[in-house]
């Protein structure tokens, strides 16, 4: 089983030189992006697994590691929705 994340459709983002910042309306929390973070935000326009987001970074930033890309996109979507930016959703 797989999990789709999906960003919060109450998320404002603005990219800002190769960074995003986003900004929760319900919490009034700002949040900045790395450009890799940002890069997986930007993907998440369509709702995606982790594997296939990990495969777009390990792709776009040639990564040598794709076990540790996968890993820390992992921690940056639990990170996600720790903040409320994303939902899950398992997917069979």
């Amino acid at each position: 089983m797989s999990t789709l994340y999906r960003r919060n459709p109450a998320i404002e983002a603005s990219p800002m030189q190769g960074e995003s910042l986003l900004f929760d309306p319900a919490t009034n929390r700002f949040c900045l992006l790395n450009g890799t973070a940002a890069f997986v935000w930007d993907r998440l326009r369509e709702p995606a697994t982790a594997e296939h987001l990990a495969a777009e970074v390990s792709r776009h930033f040639e990564a040598p590691e794709p076990a540790r890309v996968e890993q820390e996109v992992r921690a940056a979507l639990q990170k996600f929705a720790d903040l409320a930016l994303v939902t899950r959703e398992a997917v069979l």
